[in-house]
């Protein structure tokens, strides 16, 4: 049951890694092609930045969760570095604890994504200029992220539990 849950976890993560980086060097070439097409070959693709933008927002959106995964944006080194020097226990517990709130706070926050996604799912969103793209997507990717954050979170919690049960004397790093 374990290998089934680290090979969900794992996979998760390269499915979300590879969305995230793959939109963001997509959303890069596609401002760069807009830029050379503006500026060099003087012919305006609208429908470029408009795509350039929905494609772009999701994938930031979803980077949140592999921020989340990578305990990224939830630490202060320089606080834990002062606070906790030579002292990997109570610095792991710090993490465990910052983990746990930031979890406490996703889950707090799920019922109002899920109503965002409700509503984009009843009432859909078109684009600007492509009058038939249905940009409802966008809003809904919110509600992906979150349930993934919590995933992350929850993950991080567990993990970062277990080392701490599993040596008492010195705590180890999590990595997911």
């Amino acid at each position: 049951m374990k290998r089934l849950y680290l090979t969900l976890i794992r996979a998760i993560a390269l499915l979300e890694s590879t969305l995230c980086y793959s939109g963001l060097v997509l959303c890069s070439l596609m401002a760069f092609a807009q830029v050379l097409n503006r500026y060099i070959l003087h012919l305006e693709i609208m429908w470029l930045g408009d795509l350039t933008l929905y494609l772009f927002v999701p994938t930031m959106i979803l980077s949140i969760s592999l921020t989340t995964r990578a305990g990224a944006h939830t630490s202060v080194d320089v606080f834990m570095d002062l606070a906790f020097e030579g002292r990997p226990r109570a610095r792991q517990v710090y993490r465990v604890g910052v983990d746990a709130l930031t979890l406490g706070i996703i889950v707090y926050m799920l019922p109002m994504g899920f109503k965002l996604f409700r509503h984009a799912l009843k009432y859909p969103e078109y684009g600007t200029l492509v009058r038939w793209f249905d940009t409802s997507w966008i809003r809904q990717t919110v509600f992906l992220m979150l349930v993934l954050c919590a995933l992350h979170a929850a993950h991080r919690v567990g993990t970062g539990v277990a080392a701490l049960r599993k040596a008492p004397g010195a705590a180890t790093e999590v990595t997911p």
